[in-house]
């Protein structure tokens, strides 16, 4: 059973971002994307439903009470609108099939999304205006999509793209610009219509994918340039960056990011110590081994952990998988992770250790 708790998601954010005590840790699920199976949704027919969108997003905050509420864009929704070509499995998430070009002569092809008309842009803002109508007082709704590095790749192709940083680089940094126009154009637009902000995904900004000496010229500038015109309308811009980070947290943070989700292979503990003055810091239950896979007796001891790690992040913690909540995650394993925020996370307040946790 769900603990029951007195503030609404939208209470908690509110008096936790202004330094004030909350009953529970700000706790989020990334599952817009990957929930629908335990509602007996296929993810096809979620995908192309406002209503089954509404549907899931309304079970979701009855049945585990995160503070997160969206529609999120993730990965794929803008390439796909940009012209990239997707298949939709019924049990798994979406994949490309199809890059939108395919040389970099055609990147004039690329324009800015018209979130009216293309892709599955009207289906997300239909379900997101919904959304508000039904949960604008008690939430607050926000959403998340691929950053200019991802996209880009995602638009030609991954294997092309990173060779071009190589043996074509003038061409590359033109799909760069391009890509970083689509972005903040799309968030703009959305966020005029939908009141909502936006984080940035760049799953390709990771070590395991880009050196050091590359992110350097193809990653860093292009999230700088995302993150300054962004915050003009949003006022802030968080990341998630999936798999190795540590060697580029720097860089990332000189970037202006307001906010960093770091994949549960680095340390909370230790970027708290290097930036916590600087960025706030959302993670890092294991998605698989731990959430999806586990016992709910582990996920609550890693639920403890993440929270003796960073809920005294002095400029804020949020809790959450390290990335997405895997497909067919158990219920009682949500239930769990959500219960253990409750207990550890009970009185929680920014720059310091909750008192569920104190002495622990």
């Amino acid at each position: 059973m769900l603990v029951k708790l007195d503030m609404t998601p939208k209470e908690r954010l509110t008096a936790y971002a202004r330094g004030e005590e909350v009953d529970r840790i700000p706790t989020a699920l990334s599952a817009a994307e990957t929930i629908p199976l335990l509602y007996g949704i296929n993810l096809c027919d979620h995908y192309f439903s406002a209503d089954l969108m509404v549907q899931t997003e309304t079970a979701l905050a009855q049945d585990f009470g995160a503070d997160n509420m969206g529609i999120g864009l993730g990965l794929r929704s803008l390439p796909e609108a940009l012209g990239v070509k997707l298949a939709y499995p019924k049990d798994s998430v979406s994949y490309i099939v199809e890059p939108a070009i395919a040389s970099f002569d055609e990147i004039d092809r690329i324009t800015p999304a018209n979130i009216d008309r293309d892709g599955r842009l009207p289906i997300i803002v239909e379900a997101f205006e919904r959304l508000q109508e039904k949960f604008g007082g008690t939430r607050i709704l926000s959403s998340g999509l691929a950053g200019p590095l991802t996209t880009a790749a995602s638009l030609i192709g991954t294997e092309k793209f990173l060779k071009a940083m190589i043996r074509e680089k003038e061409d590359a940094h033109r799909l760069l610009q391009r890509a970083t126009d689509c972005v903040v154009k799309c968030c703009e637009d959305m966020h005029r219509r939908l009141g909502i902000k936006f984080t940035l995904s760049e799953p390709m900004a990771s070590r395991n994918l880009l050196s050091g000496k590359h992110a350097a010229e193809f990653f860093f500038p292009y999230l700088k340039q995302a993150v300054e015109r962004m915050n003009i309308f949003q006022g802030s811009t968080g990341i998630h960056i999936c798999g190795s980070t540590r060697d580029r947290w720097q860089e990332v943070v000189d970037c202006g990011v307001s906010g960093f989700w770091i994949d549960n292979c680095e340390s909370m503990r230790e970027l708290k110590g290097l930036y916590g003055d600087k960025i706030a810091i959302s993670g890092n239950v294991t998605p698989v081994e731990v959430l999806k896979n586990g016992t709910p007796e582990a996920v609550a001891e890693a639920v403890r952990q993440c929270v003796l790690d960073a809920a005294d992040n002095p400029c804020g913690y949020t809790l959450c998988p390290g990335c997405t909540t895997p497909v067919l995650t158990p219920r009682e394993n949500l239930i769990a992770f959500m219960n253990a925020a409750a207990t550890y996370g009970r009185g929680a307040r920014k720059g310091c250790v909750p008192e569920g946790v104190r002495g622990n």
